[in-house]
This record gives C-alpha cells, structure tokens and sequence, in this order.
C-alpha cells in the first residue's frame, strides 16, 4: 500500500470511530442542510454562493453552501432533541489553500442540552482520546492525563508577558503593548486586531505542546457563547489545541435574542468595513433562539485530527483528489 492509501484509509478510520463514539453515547446523527438561504455572518468567514432555480415556476434563489451546521443544529435543540451531532462535510471560500485548509472539509458539530463549558471539554477530551485509543497505527499519543486548560488571560501572561485584565477594551493601552512587542501598529486596528498581533505570533503556536483547552475568549470575541456570569468581560468559550493546530472552537450557547441581535448587527458593519457583502438576519433562528434552553456545543475538524494521527502536515494528502487537482 503506498503512502496515499494509507493517509485516506486513515481518514476514513478517523471518520468511522468519531460516528462510533457519539453513538455509543447516544447522540442522535443529524444530516442538516448543505445549503441554505441566509448563512452565518462571521466577518472573516467567506460562503460559497449559488443560485436555485425552481423547476416549473423557474423562479430564482440565492443559496450558500453551509460554513458550518450551527444555525441548524441549534433549531433542532429548540424543536426539543437534547443530544445531537452531524458529520459533514462544510464549505468556505477565500481560505488559503495551505496544509491545514481546504475549500470542503469535514466537521463535526455536536450539541447537548443541560451541560456547561466544563462538561464540554470533558467530552470533547473523551472523543478524542476514544479516536486515538482505536486507531492500530495512529501517530498521536495521549497519555492518561487530563487535557491542560488554560484560559486566555493566562495563556497571554505565560507565553507573552501580558496583563490582559487591564488592557480589555483600552485600544491606546493595547497598541502601546504592541509596539513594545515589536508589531506594526495602524490607526485602523480594532481592539481585536491588536490583541491577534500579540497572540498569533506569541502565543497561539506554543498552546499544542500538550493537549490543551484555551478557554475564556474576552468578550468582544464571544461570537454566538454566552458571557461569564461570574466575568462579564470573558465569554464561556474554548479552543481545543493539539501540537500546531487549532481543532475545535466550542461555546456555551447565548439564548438572549436581544444581545443575540446585537451582535449579528456588529458583525454585519464589520463586513460592510471590510467590503464584504452581506445579507439579512435569520429570523426564524432568532425566533426559536429562546427556546433552546441551557446548552452547550463545538465544531471538530476531522480533517485536522486525522491529519495528527496521520502523522502529516498537509491537509492534501487525506484528500481522494487534492484540492489543486480539481478545478
């Protein structure tokens, strides 16, 4: 068997053992829609665009190839399932084509009722160690130990020597700890920018030494996670680790329509920003939005788990026709 064989059986290992792990724990497999009419309204994600054409009435409409199942995975914890996951592939445009992104990758998603931040670490940790424990070759070793955590505030003192408490939401303090740190500063940078100069060229790339949980996002990265009660300044959200690469990003879900609104509004003026399009806010997501109770859930790239117990750097090589030989 040559190389390639053995990184696609490896993937599809990957794929077989992640599936047998929720259903042994009686997650519920969803197959949500690839394509829907409004997708999310992340800033620096891109949808891929199509239009549908009705057969009989030829009327048109626009349609984007999902970027993510959340919108829709989080209409059926409101309609009342309560442990759901879906396994698909998802879509993004405009991403560099490099060893750890793809324009179609695999992702699963999953979701439970009743959980917080704590519980879905500790499922996320178990999925992963349940994946490396039955692969026969895999080259990812875990120990028994538990998965470090960390949250960001810590992770920023540690590896970079920043107080982050006090810079929160001060752009002239946090431009002034990044010219320190030797970064370029422009009078366009959000709070946000500056914050990324320091940790993707700091701190990010020293996380996945070990296994490691990065939690507690400061707020204005909160995305769809609720804020800490205890720490209105932090968002209930995690990053999962593992040596160079980023796997999940999970939260604990906001139910405030409200605030919920607010924050599609911020994303939307920071696409207009950035002459991005844009379009209209869900509203048959924002009308179930309170229905969905106390949850919790992440997004998993199976590509980039396989892709460490594959024990390879590009994203290509798990691909039956890489990403460069398709078009």
């Amino acid at each position: 068997m040559n190389m390639s064989q053995e990184f696609i059986r490896a993937r599809s290992r990957v794929v077989q053992l992640v599936r047998r792990y929720f259903d042994e724990q009686s997650f519920l497999e969803l197959h949500t829609p690839r394509l829907v009419g409004l997708p999310g309204q992340e800033p620096y994600l891109e949808p891929m665009w199509t239009e549908i054409v009705e057969d009989v009435t030829r009327s048109t409409y626009q349609a984007a190839l999902i970027t993510s199942p959340e919108y829709a995975m989080k209409r059926m914890l409101a309609a009342g399932f309560d442990k759901i996951y879906d396994l698909g592939p998802c879509f993004r445009n405009a991403e560099p084509w490099d060893g750890s992104h793809d324009p179609e990758f695999l992702m699963a998603e999953w979701y439970e009722k009743g959980i917080g931040l704590s519980e879905l670490m500790d499922r996320t940790e178990a999925m992963v160690k349940y994946v490396v424990r039955n692969m026969e070759h895999g080259a990812l070793r875990l120990d028994d130990n538990a998965f470090r955590r960390i949250t960001v505030e810590q992770a920023m003192k540690e590896y970079a020597g920043v107080e982050l408490g006090p810079l929160l939401g001060d752009k002239e303090k946090m431009a002034s700890v990044c010219r320190e740190h030797g970064q370029t500063v422009s009078e366009t940078d959000s709070w946000d920018d500056l914050f990324f100069k320091i940790f993707l060229s700091e701190v990010e790339l020293k996380l996945g030494e070990v296994p490691t949980f990065l939690t507690h996002y400061p707020a204005s990265m909160a995305a769809l996670a609720q804020k800490d009660p205890n720490d209105t300044r932090y968002a209930l959200r995690t990053e999962l680790y593992i040596g160079a690469l980023e796997l999940a990003n999970g939260f604990v879900e906001l139910t405030d329509v409200e605030e919920q609104r607010k924050r599609f509004e911020e994303e939307q003026e920071l696409r207009r920003s950035l002459g991005k399009e844009t379009w209209s806010i869900d509203e048959r997501f924002m009308g179930v939005l309170p229905k969905m109770g106390q949850a919790a859930g992440i997004a998993f790239g199976v590509d980039r788990l396989a892709m460490l117990l594959s024990g390879t750097s590009s994203i290509s090589d798990l691909m039956p026709i890489p990403v460069r030989e398709r078009f």
